[in-house]
């Protein structure tokens, strides 16, 4: 299986304004930093459009590990509460093929 975390937030208008992009380059920034210093995968570069930005986690072995570090770096930019995070499943007989789920905020279904 390849794994891949998606950090999505609002922003304001179709692309943003510079304090989304500046939190959209900082997250970027900081998410390369942990996770290469974990070994828990690689930050993608971000992309804003439709009144959503994103920012993607590639090669990801260990879901749980790699979303514990993006919302320590998300809680230390005061933007866990602004954040969606989905994990993208890739494999099985069908490489092409992407289950998507919610993992933060937890669903509701899911806590204990």
């Amino acid at each position: 299986m390849a794994y891949a975390l998606v950090v999505q937030f609002p922003v304001t208008g179709t692309l943003g304004t510079d304090a989304d992009f500046d939190l959209r380059t900082q997250l970027e920034r900081e998410l390369s930093a942990a996770l290469a210093a974990a070994g828990a995968g690689e930050c993608a570069r971000g992309r804003t459009e439709s009144g959503r930005m994103s920012v993607t986690v590639d090669a990801v072995a260990d879901p749980h590990a790699a979303l514990r570090l993006v919302t320590a770096v998300l809680t230390r930019l005061s933007a866990l509460h602004r954040a969606t995070v989905l994990l993208e499943t890739r494999g099985g007989d069908d490489p092409d093929a992407v289950t998507r789920q919610v993992v933060w905020p937890v669903p509701a279904a899911r806590v204990a």
